[in-house]
């Protein structure tokens, strides 16, 4: 395997002013953390900060760039090779990686030279160096032609107080925030399409994701919790650190409401008991908002006012990161971060146990309030959360297990 130093940048982390540091080291720190999870290493990584610019000395292969295209925070990335800023030392390696390319993917069409300088140690402007360099390619291959929008190739040059860097692929990465450079949340995650897409995006803004699920057992199988569990894998690539899974028993709480409630309004009472239990996980773990992967309209439990209902159970706020996606658009997402195929297999949801063909639009709290007359609402909410000890940490820390009958943490 080889060893490259690798250039790594980012966009929205270089407009964040005085606190620009503080986002550069999370993300290097991220970088660092995702690269020794994939290798399985515990060190081995250098890692700099110089001006602009993230510097990581790694091994190179498929699974390095596996790792970075799951940074969060990265704009783009690229291995380079670093040369004394001297006119001489820049056109001998610049022409040495052309040919180095050329002899792997043969020799471009169209190519253009594009050089960023941060000092003035050459009195040559960009464009000149630009033309310099890309004159002496021509002289080299005279059958290329230059195109300064559209290339087949590019050779990138960064000028950067005392040493030069020179790249021939400019890889892109996932854009956002680094994970961490925010307050955690707890997502709702079932093993549908759209939670975890929330989940994903949640973690693209920066915020570190713990999971709760609601287990339909014993009137669902293991395949429905197997399958949340493969999500939360697949989830967890784009986490430096893992987040866990909180399972909640949930099916024969479900029946009890069922028994004596409206069958109309069951997937909202359920779905605010949901909310009532995360409220209460949150509370332990110290989080301080819900994910849901609710979008606007797409199901009944789903219009304004239902939503409404449901949301006002809880005393946290919960943000809906697809809230106005179609789902198209929600599908190309679980496409795009790999969720999809998961998503798809079959399995049984709870929120689909005891509820009717036909239930409400447009739901009141009132109506609503009225129903959960009928059982005991708190009683339900210990039940489901009767075993947590006190002893359990906040999310930023190692987690205990719950070792219960109702409740389980897995660590994905």
């Amino acid at each position: 395997m080889s060893r490259e130093t690798l250039l790594l940048r980012y966009h929205e982390v270089a407009i964040k002013g005085d606190n620009r540091g503080w986002f550069e080291r999370r993300l290097a720190h991220n970088a660092r953390q995702r690269i020794y999870r994939s290798l399985n290493v515990t060190s081995g990584v250098q890692i700099s900060r110089t001006h602009g610019r993230i510097l990581l000395e790694t091994e190179w292969n498929l699974i390095t760039k596996d790792a970075l295209d799951c940074v969060f925070g990265l704009s783009s990335y690229s291995p380079i090779q670093k040369v004394s800023t001297e006119k001489k030392e820049i056109l001998n390696q610049a022409l040495a990686e052309f040919k180095k390319y050329a002899d792997q993917y043969g020799l471009p069409k169209t190519f253009r030279v594009k050089t960023r300088r941060s000092d003035k140690a050459l009195s040559d402007s960009s464009q000149e160096i630009d033309r310099w360099i890309g004159s002496a390619i021509r002289d080299r291959y005279p059958i290329l032609e230059v195109d300064l929008k559209h290339p087949d190739f590019t050779l990138g040059i960064e000028i950067r107080f005392g040493k030069t860097f020179i790249w021939t692929e400019k890889i892109p990465g996932p854009g956002g925030l680094p994970v961490g450079s925010n307050a955690a949340v707890l997502c709702l995650i079932s093993g549908g399409i759209d939670s975890p897409v929330a989940a994903i995006r949640t973690l693209r803004r920066g915020s570190p994701t713990q999971f709760i699920h609601f287990y339909g057992a014993p009137f669902v199988g293991e395949e429905a919790l197997q399958k949340v569990e493969d999500l939360i894998r697949i989830i967890n690539r784009y986490h430096p650190e893992t987040g866990k899974l909180y399972v909640i028993f949930f099916g024969k709480i479900q029946e009890q409401i069922a028994l004596v409630t409206n069958p109309k309004m069951r997937t909202i009472l359920y779905r605010r008991m949901m909310i009532r239990i995360a409220n209460r996980v949150a509370k332990t773990l110290k989080i301080e908002a819900l994910v849901t992967g609710e979008s606007l309209g797409q199901v009944a439990s789903q219009t304004l006012e239902n939503l409404a209902v449901i949301h006002s159970a809880s005393h946290l706020p919960i943000f809906c990161p697809l809230i106005t996606y179609d789902k198209d658009e929600i599908i190309q997402q679980a496409h795009q971060w790999g969720t999809f195929e998961t998503s798809i297999r079959p399995a049984t949801d709870c929120c689909t146990l005891f509820a009717d063909r036909h239930p409400l639009l447009h739901t009141s709290l009132a109506a609503v309030e009225e129903e959960e007359c009928k059982f005991s609402v708190n009683h339900l909410v210990e039940e489901a959360l009767s075993s947590i000890t006190p002893s359990l940490k906040p999310a930023r820390s190692p987690v205990e297990e719950w070792d219960l009958p109702n409740s389980v943490v897995l660590p994905i």
